[in-house]
């Protein structure tokens, strides 16, 4: 059975898969009802998405963002309907949006609207300064910071944009610059290097414009102070005062992702199971190396310890 010190864990966009609707199937008719929801606020077909789509329209920001949103928030709802309540709560870059619903600082009806303006946001600002992102594992943070820096001239940038476990990085910049990072770091002995599949830098300076556009609802937003503990994925530190983290906010898309130090914070509030409540398994993975002594589930995986633990 899931434990009652149980941390729910969001992922972000890349999380998505073709298909992965289908999953949802498992979820009860309440809980599924926030896809008809979502479509009827947003004009999107998001059930079409999650089941139908292909992987390359999946791979669009507005597409990726708003269907990961939606199937995070039903697999949210159905295990608070099954009595599984997280003690502490986090997300990784869009997933800090499905966090701070479930830490009752944001409506999901707000919560929506702002990751579907995100999403548009986002590849709007791709389109206009295309860039690449590349993922690094085996050098230090010391040691992917000295390349970027070295590579960040004659007009071009390229900055840490994850920071998701010890010695496993994601840069973010433009192309060339970009390239340049993934050359030296495979010379100076990283185990792993790999050019990431998307279409913009985000979280890097490229983004804005995104950011510009995102402000004003950002600004008007219903923001609370969390009922249970939520750790930002910004700082990496538990969110105390919320209208000093409405500023952090309006950073969030070219502000790099703090996800170790998430993660520390996380395993300081005494937490022995970790949900990823999302379609894919980054988080779970990237948990497991660090907290090795807790529990990690991953999606709808969490349904089947709830279901024995009611029967």
């Amino acid at each position: 059975m899931i434990a009652p010190d149980t941390t729910f864990v969001f992922p972000g966009q890349g999380s998505q898969r073709p298909g992965m609707g289908r999953e949802l199937t498992r979820c009860g008719v309440e809980a599924r009802d926030l896809i008809v929801r979502a479509e009827r606020l947003t004009g999107v077909a998001v059930g079409e998405l999650m089941t139908r789509a292909d992987e390359r329209t999946l791979a669009d920001p507005e597409a990726a963002q708003l269907t990961i949103f939606v199937w995070s928030s039903v697999l949210a709802a159905e295990l608070a309907a099954a009595g599984c309540r997280p003690v502490a709560v986090a997300g990784h870059s869009l997933g800090e949006y499905t966090a701070l619903v479930a830490a009752g600082c944001l409506s999901w009806e707000d919560a929506l609207a702002i990751v579907a303006r995100r999403g548009r946001a986002m590849a709007d600002a791709a389109r206009r300064q295309p860039g690449a992102m590349a993922a690094i594992a085996g050098l230090s943070e010391d040691q992917v910071t000295e390349l970027c820096r070295q590579f960040s001239a004659d007009g071009g940038v390229v900055v840490m944009a994850n920071l998701n476990a010890p010695r496993q990085v994601v840069v973010s910049g433009t192309t060339d610059e970009v390239c340049g990072v993934v050359d030296a770091a495979q010379a100076a002995g990283a185990l792993r290097v790999k050019r990431l599949p998307v279409g913009g830098a985000y979280h890097s300076p490229l983004m804005s414009a995104a950011e510009r556009d995102l402000a004003p609802l950002l600004a008007e937003a219903d923001l609370r102070a969390p009922r249970i503990p939520f750790v930002s994925s910004m700082t990496g530190g538990v969110v105390q005062d919320i209208e000093k983290y409405r500023k952090l906010l309006g950073g969030q898309i070219t502000r790099p992702v703090r996800w170790t130090d998430t993660v520390a914070s996380l395993a300081r509030t005494d937490t022995r199971t970790f949900v990823e409540v999302g379609p894919g398994r980054v988080l779970t993975g990237l948990g497991r190396n660090m907290i090795r002594t807790a529990r990690h589930l991953a999606g709808c995986e969490a349904l089947g310890p709830l279901a024995v633990s009611q029967s």
